[in-house]
């Protein structure tokens, strides 16, 4: 490796360290991965998606680098059953094709018969010989073919199944079982596209959990995921039948709400923070009280022609302020007429 080369490898090292430092992120060998592509510069991707998570405040945690690792590095299941699937088809197309080259064969050797016979009838009994050893051959490589292709596709209608499967996981979050941000950005370019074309006012609610990063430190991990299921379980069972939720990432998380004004969303996201904040938690190992859990909420309504990116700004615009001003509370951004 050249001299200038290596001294370049070293930065991007020593950038990436300090990113983990930064963040108080543990230097396992997946979020060092995804700090050192970042300081690299070699996947575009990742880089935008960390810049906006920057520029926007939110939670650099292990939560985040887990989905990161998950969108960028991670060998899904849902590739992996799309691997098996290729290789199944590809077996069954060489099937098809070898089927198809004892066909051209055996074609063959009838058009050879047909000049044989008209022109040497002392050589049929031999060519009838030929002709039934053909057959028959042909005939057993098409019971072959037949009890193969059978199998592929059962093979091919089980590999659907798993697919089906696997683009189900890789939309779902493992922990609260909402949809995840990779399902909710497509979510969101849906939603848009149907407001611009209906006239239909949208809405969006970002959510945010109050002083999550304390639960974790006080009451470990396992509390704070109990607390992450028990605000994705409230705002699911809460959310207008047409509504749609998802967790935006660590312990943010996201409404989308079609055909609803920004006054009656952030009236909603009003109940949301009630009905939560209403709630008193204990520890089910000795009925310690953990007290009640908030949420800090911003509300913004999409503008028709708007980029996606801005509005989604805009909330968390709103949310950010919601937690400058106290937090357990919801903020509604209103876009400028200048905008």
């Amino acid at each position: 490796m050249p001299p200038d080369a290596t001294t370049e490898t070293d930065a991007v090292f020593e950038a990436a360290v300090a990113s983990l430092r930064s963040f108080c992120l543990p230097p396992t060998p997946q979020n060092y991965a995804i700090w050192f592509e970042f300081h690299a510069g070699h996947n575009d991707k990742l880089h935008r998606a960390l810049t906006i998570a920057m520029s926007n405040r939110r939670s650099i945690d292990s939560f985040m680098m887990a989905e990161l690792h998950d969108l960028f590095f991670a060998d899904s299941v849902e590739r992996r059953a799309a691997r098996e699937a290729q290789t199944t088809l590809r077996e069954a197309a060489g099937r098809i094709l070898a089927a198809g080259a004892d066909a051209e064969r055996y074609g063959e050797t009838l058009s050879e018969a047909a000049v044989t016979i008209d022109t040497d009838t002392h050589g049929l009994a031999d060519m009838i010989a030929r002709l039934a050893e053909e057959t028959t051959a042909l005939s057993a490589r098409s019971a072959e073919l037949g009890q193969a292709l059978r199998q592929s596709g059962d093979r091919i209608a089980d590999l659907e199944k798993k697919l089906a499967a696997a683009h189900d996981a890789a939309l779902t979050d493992a922990l609260t079982t909402l949809p995840n941000r990779r399902a909710f950005d497509a979510m969101v370019r849906e939603q848009a596209g149907l407001a611009m074309n209906t006239g239909e006012t949208l809405s969006l609610l970002m959510l945010d959990i109050d002083h999550f990063k304390k639960v974790n430190d006080s009451w470990g991990h396992a509390v704070g995921d109990a607390v992450l299921r028990l605000v994705a379980a409230t705002l699911d069972q809460h959310r207008p039948q047409t509504a749609r939720v998802a967790r935006y990432g660590g312990e943010e998380f996201a409404m989308l709400l079609p055909a609803t004004s920004l006054h009656d969303a952030a009236a909603h996201a009003e109940r949301l923070r009630g009905a939560l904040a209403a709630r008193r938690i204990s520890l089910r190992a000795n009925a310690e009280t953990i007290g009640s859990v908030t949420i800090s909420v911003g509300a913004a309504r999409y503008e028709p022609a708007e980029p996606i990116g801005s509005w989604i700004e805009r909330a968390d615009a709103a949310l950010y302020r919601a937690k400058r001003e106290g937090r357990n509370r919801v903020v509604v951004e209103h876009r400028s007429s200048a905008a």
